[in-house]
């Protein structure tokens, strides 16, 4: 049985307190034990609080503390697992926390029989949990998958944004529909495919978690799709010609500014490494002297996992001109050391100066003042081409791959190469085909120039659609005959009498109609051979022969 009761507290008594007799009835319990005893006399200390309220409670048997029972009533009861629990009942009158204790006591009875199913309960309590706290306990979970600070905080940031614009405040207000109307929202107000895209997939992942850790029996945004950033694209990178990253690391090497924390042949060595491999500016600031094998053939580059974007080990190879360059220049450091450390976080601008700084030396190198304005109408060199697409530093990685693709590397190796999960997205968004690579495959197709004057026809071979002149044939084939491998028969100039008659007149096959076909079936050839005969019982045909 479920019994309630209050809490009992101990505290010292209070400084100042003054100590008084208060007298009571006894209890059932109390008159069962001495009868005689009707009435109990109590000590009790009474004070005034912070809050300026007068205070009573009795004090303990040795009188040295007064003892505080709780506002609300507890319940104590037996779970459905016979674990005893203690819960708050919620209310300081006894008659409710009684009714209470007694629908506990009734549901762990129904629990015991099978008619409560508890997974629906658990999801019922759940249900009633604000969405706060699923939202909080996602980011843990986030953080104990050992993902980085910026993923975590990027992620949660946007499921919170989208919850605050859905009015959501528990996991039954997250649905499909709301979700659609405030994305709609931000549509409005001026935001991109692709930034809607990522907002998607940021709520779904935490619908998507919500179920697996069984708060809710389905994910409502099962359903929900992105978009096709392809037809709202404002953010296009582009790839760095050979012309334009030679003229950068160039420039670069005698190029030193404080602003970005490195010297010239630091940055140019930096973006030699980031040509090289591909790797991203996090991945290169992780590299130490010890990540370099440059006597292995191939040489490589080691990433270890927890830098790398795939949390995988990843060993590159690299080209043997690129090693002949870092052995010198990593001679400078020690083994543990990081060269790349010091490469600023906002690399976009770091490249962004760099590149204004070697396109400012190219102009001042022309020779007369009409290749300085062509040279000035040119999109070499510049952060954000005229087609608005833009070369900041993760151009160097699109850079890297869409040269393995030009070179003629399989789709295998390209993504092995891209360390990509999928060959989709080395192809697909990395691999930029440049219009000379493809004019090759163009010099396969014929030439549409008219020739003057036009070839001559050729005679009929037997080998086209036209069927040819069988007479003739056999006359070319006589006269061009001129040895007989077999050794023993000279070959004849004459013809048969046959093919001879009909040397002139065109070697056609005669029009033969699905009718013809039927009666030749159902009947039987004329004698002289000029057509067919039709059996006794003729049936009428469905088809005529054509007027000649």
């Amino acid at each position: 049985m479920a019994s309630i009761y209050r809490r009992t507290r101990t505290y010292p008594v209070p400084s100042g307190a003054e100590i008084i007799e208060r007298r009571r009835k006894a209890t059932s319990a109390e008159l069962l034990e001495n009868p005689d005893r009707k009435t109990i006399v109590e000590q009790c200390a009474k004070w005034t609080d912070g809050k300026g309220r007068t205070r009573k409670a009795p004090l303990n048997a040795a009188g040295d503390q007064v003892l505080i029972e709780s506002g609300n009533y507890v319940i104590a009861y037996v779970d459905a697992a016979g674990k005893r629990r203690v819960i708050n009942s919620g209310t300081p009158d006894k008659a409710m926390a009684e009714r209470h204790a007694s629908r506990l006591e009734t549901d762990m009875v129904r629990r015991r029989n099978g008619e409560i199913d508890p997974k629906a309960e658990r999801y019922g309590k759940e249900a009633r949990r604000p969405l706060a706290e699923h939202l909080a306990d996602f980011r843990q979970y986030l953080q104990d998958k050992q993902n980085s600070a910026k993923h975590v905080d990027l992620i949660c940031s946007r499921v919170a944004k989208l919850v605050d614009d859905c009015n959501a405040k528990d996991i039954g207000d997250l649905t499909d529909a709301a979700v659609t109307a405030a994305i709609g929202a931000m549509k409005a107000r001026g935001a991109g495919l692709q930034t809607l895209t990522h907002y998607i997939r940021g709520i779904k992942q935490f619908s998507r978690w919500l179920k697996l850790q069984k708060r809710t029996p389905d994910d409502s945004l099962a359903a929900l799709a992105g978009f096709n950033a392809e037809t709202d694209r404002r953010y296009v990178r582009r790839e760095m010609t050979p012309d334009e990253a030679a003229y950068l690391l160039r420039t670069v090497e005698t190029y030193t500014t404080a602003m970005h924390n490195m010297p010239g042949p630091d940055r140019a060595m930096a973006y030699r490494v980031a040509l090289g491999t591909g790797f991203r500016a996090k991945e290169l600031r992780s590299l130490t002297p010890a990540s370099f094998d440059l006597d292995s053939d191939p040489p490589t580059v080691t990433v270890t996992a927890c830098y790398s974007k795939r949390r995988r080990l990843d060993l590159q190879p690299i080209r043997r001109d690129l090693a002949e360059l870092l052995r010198p220049w990593l001679a400078n450091y020690g083994r543990d050391e990081h060269p790349f450390a010091a490469m600023p976080e906002r690399t976009a601008r770091m490249l962004r100066d760099d590149l204004d700084e070697a396109r400012r030396r190219w102009s001042k190198d022309a020779k007369t003042d009409t290749e300085r304005a062509e040279r000035e109408r040119s999109d070499f060199l510049k952060h954000i081409d005229v087609d608005g697409r833009v070369l900041d530093f993760h151009g160097t990685r699109h850079t890297y791959i869409s040269g393995i693709v030009a070179g003629g590397a399989s789709v295998k190796t390209a993504q092995e190469l891209a360390r990509h999960s999928t060959p989709t997205l080395t192809i697909g968004r990395y691999a930029h085909a440049r219009l000379h690579d493809l004019t090759a495959a163009l010099d396969a197709l014929p030439d549409m120039q008219p020739s003057d004057p036009p070839p001559e026809p050729q005679a009929a071979t037997g080998t086209d659609d036209a069927v040819p002149n069988m007479a003739a044939n056999w006359q070319r084939a006589s006269r061009e005959s001129s040895t007989n491998v077999a050794g023993s028969c000279e070959p004849t100039a004459e013809i048969p009498a046959a093919m001879a008659q009909n040397a002139d007149e065109p070697n056609v096959l005669p029009y033969v109609t699905l009718s013809d076909k039927r009666r030749e079936s159902a009947g039987h050839r004329k004698a002289d051979g000029t057509g067919f005969e039709p059996a006794v019982d003729s049936r009428p045909q469905r088809f005529s022969r054509p007027p000649p």
